[in-house]
């Protein structure tokens, strides 16, 4: 019988091993360089800012996918997490806009 930790995706909880936090970890490491050198490269403010969002949501996106256990939580935690950034993309696009 195999403990939950330890069962497949597809019938409950799923461990993810040290190796993927390694792997994880090392693409952090390289999105945070990338992101110093856009930065220190004198890119024009237009094409840097944009760049430095999407290397940024990139990050986010890997910290809760392996570090917070989103990849393999219930479908509700999404919801609950994307529901408030939808709100506040529209909020602040208002905003902007004004």
């Amino acid at each position: 019988m195999e403990s939950p930790s330890h069962a497949p995706a597809s019938g409950g909880m799923r461990h993810i091993t040290p190796r993927t936090y390694v792997i994880v970890f090392g693409w952090l490491t390289l999105f945070t360089a990338l992101e110093v050198l856009v930065a220190a490269i004198g890119l024009d403010e237009s094409i840097r800012v944009p760049l430095l969002i999407v290397i940024a949501i990139i990050k986010a996106l890997l910290v809760v996918l392996f570090y917070m256990h989103l990849r393999y939580d219930s479908k509700w935690y999404w919801i609950i997490l994307i529901v408030p950034i939808a709100f506040v993309l529209l909020l602040s696009t208002y905003l902007f806009q004004h």
